[in-house]
């Protein structure tokens, strides 16, 4: 890499006007006009002295970011401008949002409906477990009612049946009395026939002397048994008659209660299916009204509609661009009324409280560097003066210019600027710090080191004690102090306080 030079140029040098003035002899005071002599300056600063080579490299920032909005839109407000330090998260511009922020109230009202529908899933829901279960209570009911119609109607039926048989039955005797009634009728009639006969002939016997009195009444009282006899069957035979029709009567009566309770049984038969049907159903409707499928949709939806809400409050917050770094504005595209792009970036923010310097190390040195390796940085454009550290080091040779190494600069006065050159040399780690000055602003006579120092436009000459030298570097060990500003050059033309001119 280039070698420099230390020295700090400054603007087009200017032309001092000497004045000589003539000498006595050696015995005469001399009478001497002060010449006024233009020189450069620098400044004593303090740091470590390097070692070996000196390489240039371009100060760049840490960080670089292009702030550019995630959406398109126009610029309603740009409180920075080219230059303003920022910090991380501080507002840089803003978007119009006025349909970003209706967007936002519309998912809102959507999250609200969505919420309102999931209680009415959930009311539903409650509600239709309790229909179920009330459901399932009465269609159990209605089992058990139809269940104890069934047993009742069986009753019945046994019951209608017992009567039909004790009704048959009676019929059967009451028949049998009857036909016995109407034998004993025919019986009895044939006596008192038989007993009215034999009564006439006693009668007319009794009436011709040829009958006693005795047989006379035997006569008569077999004629009154006789009556008697048959009247008995006759009543026997009407009592045996309307028992038979009372029998009758009463098998029609069991024939039509054992209708009845038939009827009233496949009523109740048909009752318990139907009980047991609406059972059945009413169990189903109990495990439908149990599912949380519609309540899950409905929370689904209410989900979607948040993540919405979510959707609208981030691109109303991508209306408002914050910086993702501390740094400085370096570049402004953008002005408000203006339309910011996605494609382009509206401000570029540089990073540097801590700078970065790429030289190149050749390949006979590249293995004594070390990531953390201290190094000097110096400025002389500026006379700025830091320390930093090897940050990284390429293992790739770049087009024969050497290895890339990239050294980190701490710069929280913002003093090194992106752009600026600085030199770059490496120190000891056991380096110590001390004033350093260019080599080329000492000046030695009779055996003795002296440095011009600037005050007011004159130099004053103080003796210096040297300290250990690199290069076109020198460590001051006594007789100056950090920050004095020191002459560089047109050290022959100078006396102890010399006036001098600076040139700018």
């Amino acid at each position: 890499m280039k070698r420099t030079k230390w020295e700090l140029p400054l603007a087009a040098l200017l032309v001092g006007t000497v004045v000589l003035s003539g000498c006595s002899s050696n015995s005469a005071a001399a009478t001497t006009q002060a010449m006024n002599v233009t020189v450069k300056v620098s400044q004593a600063q303090k740091g470590l002295i390097g070692k070996g080579e000196i390489y240039t490299g371009t100060v760049t920032p840490s960080e670089t970011v292009n702030i550019v909005p995630k959406m398109g839109g126009k610029v309603v407000s740009l409180p920075v401008d080219i230059g303003t330090e920022v910090k991380k998260g501080q507002v840089l511009l803003k978007l119009e949002d006025n349909d970003l922020r209706n967007n936002l109230a519309k998912a809102q009202a959507d999250v609200a409906a969505a919420g309102a529908a999931v209680k009415t899933a959930q009311d539903s829901q409650q509600s239709g477990m309790v229909s179920a279960n009330s459901g399932v209570v009465s269609s159990k009911n209605g089992i058990i009612t139809s269940k104890s119609a069934i047993d009742q109607a069986t009753g019945s039926i046994n019951q209608a049946n017992g009567s039909i048989n004790q009704a048959t039955t009676a019929v059967e005797q009451a028949k049998t009395a009857v036909s016995s009634a109407a034998n004993n009728i025919k019986q009895t009639t044939e006596t008192l026939s038989a007993a009215q006969k034999t009564l006439t002939r006693t009668q007319s016997l009794f009436q011709n002397g040829l009958a006693t009195q005795a047989q006379l009444e035997q006569a008569q009282t077999a004629q009154a048994t006789a009556q008697t006899a048959n009247d008995n069957a006759k009543n026997a035979q009407v009592n045996a008659q309307e028992q038979l029709n009372a029998a009758q009567k009463a098998l029609v009566i069991a024939k039509k209660n054992l209708s009845t309770a038939q009827s009233a049984y496949e009523n109740a038969t048909s009752s318990y299916e139907n009980a047991n049907s609406g059972y059945s159903n009413a169990q189903k409707q109990l495990e439908v009204s149990q599912s949380t499928s519609g309540i899950e949709a409905s929370q689904q939806k209410q989900k979607q509609a948040e993540l919405n809400v979510n959707i609208a409050q981030d691109a109303l917050d991508d209306a408002v661009v914050t910086s993702p770094i501390n740094g400085i504005i370096g570049t402004k595209n953008a002005e408000v009324g203006e339309m910011a792009s996605p494609s382009s970036p509206a401000l570029v923010i540089a990073n540097l409280s801590t700078v970065n310097t790429l030289i190149y190390v050749p390949a006979d040195q590249i293995n004594n560097v070390k990531i953390g390796d201290p190094v000097q940085v110096r400025v002389t454009s500026s006379n700025i003066l830091k320390t930093g550290k090897v940050k990284n080091i390429s293992p790739m040779d770049e087009s024969g210019k050497g290895y890339p190494v990239k050294v980190a600069v701490s710069n929280a006065d913002n003093k090194l600027k992106s752009g600026m050159l600085a030199d770059i040399s490496f120190v000891d780690a056991s380096a110590k710090e001390g004033i350093i000055v260019p080599s080329k602003a000492i000046q030695t006579i009779d055996g003795k080191s002296y440095i011009y120092v600037v005050q007011k436009n004159v130099a004053i000459r103080k003796q210096v004690t040297l300290g250990k030298a690199t290069g076109s570097q020198v460590f001051i060990n006594s007789g100056i102090n950090d920050g004095d500003t020191i002459v560089t050059n047109n050290l022959a033309l100078l006396e102890d306080k010399s006036p001098i001119t600076v040139s700018q």
